[in-house]
């Protein structure tokens, strides 16, 4: 059996949050999804743009990832981040480009974390990130997967 984190990042203009599941691999090759946690966040009283607010939210599933690998009592084998904001994913994979400080604090502890690599863009034709706020059918993270 193989256990992998799936993160679900999503923001808006008063709020962003991310909901957590587990994706289980069986040895006949079936997969099991369960919904494992969420956490949200009131946007500050400051405004924010809402790509900053969805980098917020990527620094957050970081942070989640961190709990459960923690909490879980499984050996998580991997964990998946999926964010429905090409700006966040650049970003992320920026290693040239000098960011202001706000950024820069945040996409630094995305990379403690998780690799560049565990971060994966969900179209927002998908509305995938807003589903996983309300809840994701194990079948379309089955399918995202």
């Amino acid at each position: 059996m193989s256990f992998q984190l799936h993160h679900f990042c999503d923001a808006s203009q008063v709020a962003y949050g991310v909901v957590s599941y587990l994706r289980i691999s069986d040895e006949t090759g079936d997969f099991h999804c369960a919904f494992v946690y969420r956490k949200d966040k009131l946007a500050q009283l400051k405004q924010l743009t809402i790509s900053r607010l969805e980098l917020c939210a990527a620094a957050l599933a970081v942070k989640v990832d961190e709990t459960l690998r923690h909490e879980l009592s499984v050996d998580v084998g991997g964990s998946i981040s999926w964010t429905d904001s090409v700006i966040v994913l650049q970003y992320i994979r920026n290693t040239e480009r000098r960011f202001h400080t706000f950024v820069v604090s945040r996409v630094a502890a995305i990379h403690e974390q998780l690799e560049v690599t565990q971060w994966r863009h969900m179209g927002s034709i998908l509305k995938a990130a807003g589903e996983a706020t309300r809840g994701l059918s194990c079948y379309t993270l089955n399918r995202l997967c």
